[in-house]
């Protein structure tokens, strides 16, 4: 029972010492109609992560951003359209180290 309190305030101020991240709020995708797609357009999958430690401190970038540069990593010159985006979080220890991601798929095309 003593424990709890050490625990809510744990869940309440998360990242209290150190918070530095990132994180998706929205985005629009362009369609295959906005841009000049082809049957044959790769898929291509981007990931940025965030972690946190401790419930103190926390750092990352898991904004769209992020995960869409590296998807076009191979395709600098490309357009992102049909993206598909989630987010994926894995929480060890009753959560005393955490790692979210924001996952995007989407299609290129040439510009």
């Amino acid at each position: 029972m003593k424990g709890i309190p050490v625990l809510l305030a744990a869940a309440i101020f998360g990242g209290c010492l150190y918070a530095n991240v990132r994180a998706p709020r929205a985005y629009r995708s362009a369609t295959p109609a906005d841009v000049k797609s082809d049957p044959g357009d790769p898929l291509v999958a981007g990931e940025a992560c965030g972690r946190m430690l401790l419930y103190l401190f926390a750092w990352g970038d898991t904004g769209y951003a992020a995960a869409a540069k590296a998807a076009l990593t191979d395709h600098a010159e490309g357009v992102l359209y049909d993206v598909r985006v989630d987010q994926k979080v894995n929480s060890y220890v009753l959560g005393l180290y955490a790692k979210t991601c924001t996952v995007l798929s989407a299609r290129v095309a040439k510009r």
